[in-house]
């Protein structure tokens, strides 16, 4: 007979199965990008970039997943009846989803090993970047420190939005909530430590004894102190970073569960006068905005986040180097337009998810597909209205800024980089709605979704390429995988949004996908 550890470990491992594959392919296959185009030198500082970017989010949808998986499928009542305590059942997710990342994580860094071995058995000799990545390195070999740097920002992340986002409805909420207040919390430390500098007077600049103080608090904090002129508080910043995401962990285990408190809304009695007889709008006369308002009473809230984490993440940079950003504003726009289209990415995800995730469970479905309400229709005015939304939250904003601040506006938006930045946050919204119609799983979509904008992109270089071989482009390029400007990478973008879009239409219309969320 299982004891009860060898029982919610067998649940947790046919959860988290898919989700390492899942995790796996999508590493391997920006890793195997990275290093097909990148020259001998910037292989390994790629990879770097990759960690950072590719590890954060993969590892903030895990912790959602831990967090409010029970709810959002509905089997939270299933698991509270069982003779387990709760304690154990939150401990073994949050170990299973840490485990899950780090064994995908050792995976991709062995698929880049045994991709190095390859080119040098093939005369690719990339000892150049290897070697510049031991020497700068923390251990001495490239492999351990990009298994420290991600595995710790993993964990951190996991934990974070874990004990964040616990106990909450769906994967959507609990991604909000979980930006918030990580967000939040690095503000807070930004706005200490200038006032430590300003207060103190020394060129704004606080002393790394208190940098190892406050910065291993926040979410991946640890990572600053790995830089060889803080490496000696490294122990410091090492316990205080342990000790506060073993708090957080203690928080998420002993709250996961209990839901009675959140439950209630209001102390307040609901009976009403009957000469006022309802606090809610008139009916909307049109299913057209009937859907319309309801999508957008859904995507408003996330549009609301994503711009609290801009502003946040924005006054963090201007923080860290005041004098640099007021003496020239043109760094005020670059900044702005790389942490929108950062986060924005993000937030797209989550807002592609939650056009839906909710409407497209079992219940909900039948229930509407049951109304006299035409399925394109439905779908269509869900999806306008929360790419609406989210252009309108982002986009907005950023252009009164770049316009206040920048010489030379059209010049940075028009700018291919730029355009192609921005076009992945439509693309990556469109492959979410996909992917949830066809997953109807908030964290399997999360991850597959950046999977289908990278077959996008690569399905448009190599039709880029073959429409080059026929003489309809230019073919101007280094490698057929490296072109030296991003007219294919634009392409493929655009490729990727509109088949996510047609295929998404196209599971609504005729209830593609898993019944069984």
């Amino acid at each position: 007979m299982r004891t009860i550890w060898q029982a919610l470990a067998w649940k947790e491992w046919h959860e988290h199965k898919w989700k390492l594959a899942a995790l796996t392919a999508v590493l391997w296959g920006v890793a195997a990008w990275i290093l097909a185009v990148a020259g001998s030198h910037d292989k390994i500082a790629l990879m770097t970039v990759f960690a950072i970017l590719g590890i954060i989010p993969l590892s903030v949808f895990v912790g959602l997943g831990a967090a409010a998986n029970e709810r959002s499928r509905n089997t939270l009542p299933f698991l509270q009846s069982l003779p387990v305590p709760m304690w154990r059942a939150a401990l073994m997710k949050l170990a299973c989803g840490t485990a899950t990342l780090l064994a995908s994580i050792t995976l991709t860094l062995g698929f880049v090993c045994v991709w190095l071995m390859i080119s040098q058995s093939l005369k690719f000799d990339p000892g150049i970047a290897v070697r510049e990545a031991a020497r700068d390195s923390f251990t001495g070999y490239w492999f351990f420190d990009g298994l420290l740097l991600s595995g710790s920002a993993a964990i951190s992340f996991i934990i974070w939005s874990a004990a964040t986002g616990v106990n909450r409805k769906d994967e959507v909420s609990a991604g909000a909530a979980a930006l918030a207040v990580m967000v939040g919390w690095w503000f807070v430390i930004a706005l200490c430590l200038y006032s430590w500098a300003v207060y103190k007077d020394i060129q704004r600049q606080p002393p790394d004894w208190f940098l190892a103080l406050l910065v291993p608090t926040a979410p991946a904090g640890i990572l600053p102190l790995y830089q060889p002129q803080l490496q000696r508080l490294l122990p410091l910043g090492m316990g205080i970073a342990v000790t506060t995401h073993l708090l957080l962990a203690t928080w998420y285990v002993r709250r996961f569960g209990r839901i009675e408190r959140l439950e209630i809304r209001s102390h307040q009695a609901t009976a009403r006068d009957a000469t006022h007889p309802g606090w809610l709008s008139a009916p909307r006369r049109s299913p057209l905005t009937a859907i319309a308002w309801k999508q957008f009473r859904e995507s408003v809230p996330l549009a609301l986040c994503g711009i609290a984490g801009v502003v946040g993440v924005a006054v963090l940079f201007l923080l860290g180097d005041p004098q640099k950003f007021l003496s020239r504003p043109d760094q005020i726009a670059e900044m702005s337009a790389g942490v929108t289209v950062v986060i924005g990415f993000l937030v797209a995800i989550v807002a592609g998810i939650s056009v839906c995730l909710n409407d497209g469970s079992p219940g909900l479905s039948a229930f509407w597909r049951s109304r006299p309400i035409n399925v394109d229709l439905w779908f269509w005015t869900k999806f306008l209205t929360g790419i609406t939304v989210l252009v309108a939250a982002f986009y907005g904003p950023l252009l009164v800024v770049l316009f206040a601040t920048h010489p030379d506006p059209l010049k940075l938006i028009l700018d291919s980089d730029a355009f192609a930045a921005q076009l992945s946050a439509f693309a990556v919204f469109a492959a979410a709605v996909m992917t949830t119609c066809l997953v109807r799983h908030a964290v399997y979509a999360a991850i597959l979704s950046t999977t289908v904008v990278y077959i996008g992109v690569l399905s448009g270089l190599v039709l880029w390429f073959l429409a080059g071989l026929i003489g309809w482009v230019d073919l101007t390029r280094h490698g057929w995988m490296e072109p030296e400007d991003n007219a294919p990478v634009i392409f493929g973008m655009a490729l990727s949004f509109v088949v996510s879009t047609l295929i998404a239409w196209l599971a609504v219309r005729y209830d593609w996908g898993l019944e069984n969320r």
